[in-house]
């Protein structure tokens, strides 16, 4: 034995001594395995005996806290296992003799340097959720003999590091079997019900320790006020409210800032403020918890002039009061204000903070400041790692519809190896969906797959799901949502909204009864969707089912809701019961305007849908660019050119709104129903932008209808050079040729269409009989009830002849398939 000893401490000589004493720990440790009958705690002695220099040395080294300060998780692997306290009380029981007095005395220095030393590993557990060091710290401590204020102190913060690691059985064991109890027991026990979700637990063990004896300290009163905000109980709230003024510790500052924290939570911001004003001193935190709670609240004036306030009373603002009141200044859409807190930060050199970086860019973003926000984000986050600057600019950008921008710096943040994370997946998934870029969209959701699975959250799949919806894939919709392993409300809405964005409205209408059958209750953006589904098929009897679970559910008061059903019922063609709806609203936004407009002009009630928009605009509702395209239809449909015009041209001066192809294509509409097409022709060539083929095809069926076989064949080669497989532009051109007599050029353009594979979509009529859509197509062979229709066809044909009804056939060849 003597001669490993001599050799290994020969080895180590050389090495420094944190090197030397791990290896005399595991030495012992070692030799423990090897020797179960004597054990570590036997060998030490030996090693004692073997060579007292070593022996002296290394105790010096202990006592002297040279070891345990160099690395406290290195003494955590090594000395806590290696059972060093325990051999220096086995040393002192066999030394009777001078030595022994010697390693008594420095025994006792040992344990005043061990308590704190393992207060502070424990404490790093806690803030590192090492739970298996935790429950190897809690083994040494049971093995010493502590003494007991120690082990008190000790088993409390084993307590609190066992909560903190979500492990509050092994705490609740240690609290019901301590022989002694302070303060900071219960503290720990009612503060890690409430971390735990246990809150009703927290309330037990505050008004046991009282019936114990023991008095609340400003910790325990700040722990039970975050079970207050946890139950959303002001009442109780209230309660330990009474309780701190009665100890006496309403002028306590860490007390009062829990409280008016509190009251904030449970949004009682008068409560907070009186709270605040109360105090006799403040600090920074008691400032920053005023301000974050007007923040949070939506009193965004107030967090600003108390943030001026703070800084007035002395008080040098830190990176949570920047975050805050940057929240603050975002949400107001006021850059002047966020570019004063931008000047406070940069003096006090905290624009290169991340955390202030990262608010300063989302504060500029939310004022629509996006050059702002990027000459922060190139200043100081160009080069950082960390993900948090990047989403807020990628944020920022697919909130303000830089989609293109967006996706730009996402492919940056993948070529600098940046980790992304929810929030990035989540913008980046939105800016597709603006863009419709459905191949892109295909390339990131397969990357997800493939290299972070563990991010597919509820909320990353629901932004997968919308994003392939708004690229018009509904198969791709249902095929993300088959695969979640959770649906919330959320997923529910997307798939019956991408069914009925895509006119696949019977779909939509099982998708949304599946929902219900699951108990999943609609909100009202799920209303608006099967509303607008209801719309689609002129499904009048399932529009007032939908209108009576809109009563049921509360939510007939929304004007989401009901300006959808002002829709419904127009387009159902009940439009008296769409404007009894309206009327029945009692603040209409523009969108309820722009229903009950559009209603009465597709009913060709322009006078009425006219005069209605003139209301809208005496109501100080700002139009918005539905509103004026269904201004223009109706002043179409009724042949009011100049009035038409007028509200056209008046759109950028008037309104603010810059004309979108929807509004080209109806003022060709306006121009081409009035027979004017050669003006409509100079308005389209005059256009600001490249029309489109709602454009052309306007123009198209004008000339189909005046017979302007020229001006026809123009709109129609635009068309065939755009979307050469649409059936439309054929259709159109060849009935342009037969109603004018060329028949010939009629059938050869027929022709050329069944060459190229081109097939007229067939129309269909529905109705809904007892809550079942049925949809009858031309020449239809597959309806389950064929025979009997064509039956029926022939008796009314015999009995339109008898009343002498001739048919007009004159179109009867150009739509032949």
């Amino acid at each position: 034995m003597d001669e490993i000893l001599k050799t290994f401490y020969g080895q180590l000589a050389g090495k420094d001594e944190i090197l030397r004493s791990s290896g005399l720990c595991l030495l012992i440790l070692t030799i423990s395995v090897s020797n179960e009958n004597q054990g570590m705690y036997g060998w030490f002695p030996k090693l004692s005996r073997a060579s007292s220099s070593i022996t002296a040395w290394w105790s010096n080294l202990v006592i002297s806290g040279k070891f345990l300060l160099a690395s406290p998780m290195l003494f955590l692997k090594i000395s806590v296992i290696a059972g060093v306290c325990l051999s220096f009380q086995t040393t002192t029981k066999r030394n009777n003799g001078a030595g022994g007095i010697r390693f008594k005395s420095s025994h006792e220095r040992f344990k005043k340097i061990q308590t704190q030393e393992l207060v502070d590993l424990v404490h790093q557990c806690a803030d590192e959720c090492l739970l298996a060091e935790t429950k190897a710290i809690h083994g040494h401590i049971l093995r010493c003999n502590f003494d007991d204020d120690n082990l008190l102190l000790l088993l409390n913060h084993v307590m609190h590091a066992y909560s903190k690691c979500s492990d509050f059985d092994s705490a609740r064991m240690i609290f019901n079997t301590m022989s002694e109890k302070n303060v900071f027991s219960w503290t720990v026990m009612i503060s890690g019900c409430s971390e735990n979700g246990m809150l009703y637990d927290s309330f037990r063990y505050f008004f046991k320790m009282q019936e114990c004896g023991t008095r609340a300290d400003a910790f325990a009163f700040s722990a039970i006020l975050q079970s207050c905000v946890g139950l959303n109980c002001l009442d109780l709230g209230k309660m330990i409210h009474a309780q701190i003024i009665v100890r006496g510790f309403a002028s306590h500052v860490f007390v009062s800032t829990s409280l008016l924290t509190m009251y904030a939570k449970l949004g009682e911001v008068e409560h907070s403020l009186e709270v605040f004003n109360n105090m006799n001193e403040h600090n920074n935190v008691s400032w920053n918890a005023m301000i974050s709670g007007f923040s949070a609240n939506g009193l965004y004036l107030e967090a600003f002039s108390h943030f001026l306030l703070m800084m007035k009373n002395g008080f040098s603002p830190d990176v949570y009061s920047f975050i805050s009141v940057l929240k603050a200044a975002g949400m107001l859409g006021d850059a002047g204000k966020g570019r004063q807190v931008h000047k406070f930060a940069s003096e006090l050199d905290l624009e290169s903070n991340v955390r202030v970086g990262t608010a300063l860019i989302d504060m500029y973003s939310k004022c629509g400041s996006l050059a702002d926000a990027r000459s922060v984000f190139d200043r100081n986050f160009c080069e950082c790692r960390l993900n948090m600057p990047w989403n807020a600019m990628i944020g920022g950008y697919s909130e303000c519809k830089h989609s293109q921008e967006a996706l730009y710096l996402y492919i940056e943040m993948c070529r600098n190896n940046i980790k992304s994370d929810v929030y990035t997946f989540c913008s980046v998934f939105d800016a597709i969906a603006d863009l419709k870029c459905s191949q892109f969209l295909r390339e990131v959701h397969a990357m997800l797959l493939k290299t972070g699975c563990d991010l597919m959250e509820q909320s990353i799949e629901n932004a997968i799901a919308d994003a392939y919806s708004k690229c018009a894939s509904p198969e791709d919709v249902r095929k993300v949502f088959d695969r979640m392993k959770q649906r919330d409300l959320v997923s529910w809405t997307i798939m019956v909204g991408a069914y009925c964005q895509c006119s696949a409205w019977e779909e939509a209408i099982s998708v949304f009864f599946q929902m219900r059958e699951e108990g999943y209750t609609p909100n009202e953006f799920t209303f608006s969707i099967i509303l607008t589904t209801c719309a689609g098929l002129c499904h009048l009897e399932l529009g007032q089912q939908i209108h009576g679970l809109l009563y049921k559910s509360g939510l007939h008061t929304d004007n989401c809701t009901n300006s959808a059903l002002v829709d419904m019922y127009a387009k159902c063609g009940y439009l008296m019961e769409a404007r009894k709806v309206f009327d029945h609203i009692s603040r209409p936004d523009v969108v309820s305007w722009t229903a009950i407009v559009s209603g009465y002009a597709q009913h060709g009630s322009v006078a009425d849908a006219l005069q209605l928009f003139r209301w809208m605009e005496t109501s100080n509702i700002r139009a918005n660019a539905v509103t004026l395209l269904c201004v223009l239809f109706a002043c179409s449909h009724a042949g009011m050119v100049e009035e038409g015009l007028e509200y056209f041209w008046s759109m950028k001066e008037r309104y603010g709104l810059e004309p979108e192809m929807e509004h080209y294509a109806c003022i060709v509409d306006l121009l081409g129903r009035v027979g004017h097409l050669s003006e409509a022709f100079q308005f389209i060539k005059t256009m600001p932008v490249e029309p489109n083929e709602m454009v052309w095809q306007t123009l198209l069926a004008a000339c189909r209808v005046h017979g302007n076989i020229e001006l026809g064949e123009i709109a129609a080669k635009k068309l065939f050079s755009t979307l050469p497989e649409h059936s439309a532009a054929y259709v159109l051109l060849s009935n342009t040729y037969m109603e004018r007599g060329s028949f010939r050029d009629g059938l050869q353009l027929r022709k050329v269409m069944k060459q190229q594979g081109v097939k007229k979509e067939p129309g269909y009529s529905s109705i809904s009989v007892k809550g079942i859509v049925h949809k009858f197509y031309a020449r239809d062979q597959k309806h389950p009830q064929k025979d009997e229709i064509y039956l029926k066809l022939a008796e009314l044909r015999k009995m339109l002849k008898i009343y002498g009804y001739v048919p007009d056939i004159k179109y009867a060849l150009q739509g032949e398939d």
